[in-house]
């Protein structure tokens, strides 16, 4: 029997691809493996193509490294990692710089980890050289409050983590690993102004997120 759509007409590839199959698989708590009918787009952000977003982003960016700076200056004096002899001070350098690099993957990973909780599916990682971008990916469209989730949880995790490590390192090397803490926070500025964006819209909506574009859908019913 051919599939019909609301107007009783035959259903499209498409209608049959993306419309609402019921909770056979296609659809979790959390998320729709397909778009269900009746929802159209609602407004798009493109981190790696909006000007006066990426400006916005800078700014925050300046403000979130004084911030975390500044204040950190009273309590340990950067002047300790410059007493190190210079083949320590390199090194320890170094390590801050490696230690970063990894970052990016791990912060991707656990951006992973959640996606894979709340759809029950692999996500796809990605790398796009020319527009800076490390991201982990997704085919499901998700509720407002698991992608608030997703998008936070490696900000939480790894802020954590840095930050008990932190608290039990030598003076000296202090600086080094806080540098990988300013990276992190800093790092998930662009999370941060999507889950703003996101928290201001309606509870209804629907999040695809590709990696570097966001699509937001909403019922128009």
């Amino acid at each position: 029997m051919k599939e019909r759509n609301r107007n009783g007409g035959e259903k499209t590839s498409y209608e049959k691809n993306n419309s609402f199959k019921g909770n056979n698989g296609l659809r979790t708590s959390f998320a729709y493996k397909y778009l269900p009918e009746n929802f159209d787009l609602y407004e798009r952000i493109d981190l790696t193509k909006d000007r006066g977003t990426q400006k916005m982003m800078l700014i925050w960016t300046v403000v979130i490294v004084a911030c975390m700076i500044i204040p950190m200056l009273f309590f340990h004096p950067i002047s300790g990692a410059f007493e190190l002899p210079a083949g320590e001070f390199f090194f320890s350098l170094a390590a801050s710089i490696v230690a970063m690099t990894v970052y990016v993957l791990l912060h991707e990973g656990v951006h992973g980890i959640f996606i894979k909780i709340f759809t029950g599916e692999t996500p796809s990682f990605g790398m796009e050289l020319k527009k800076g971008v490390v991201y982990a990916g997704s085919r499901w469209y998700f509720k407002k409050i698991p992608y608030i989730v997703i998008a936070l949880a490696p900000l939480v995790v790894w802020t954590t983590v840095i930050g008990l490590l932190l608290a039990d390192i030598n003076e000296k090397y202090f600086w080094f690993l806080y540098l990988v803490q300013i990276f992190n926070v800093t790092g998930a500025a662009g999370d941060l102004y999507v889950v703003c964006r996101t928290a201001m819209m309606p509870s209804g909506i629907l999040i695809y997120d590709s990696g570097a574009e966001m699509n937001f859908y909403r019922n128009k019913a």
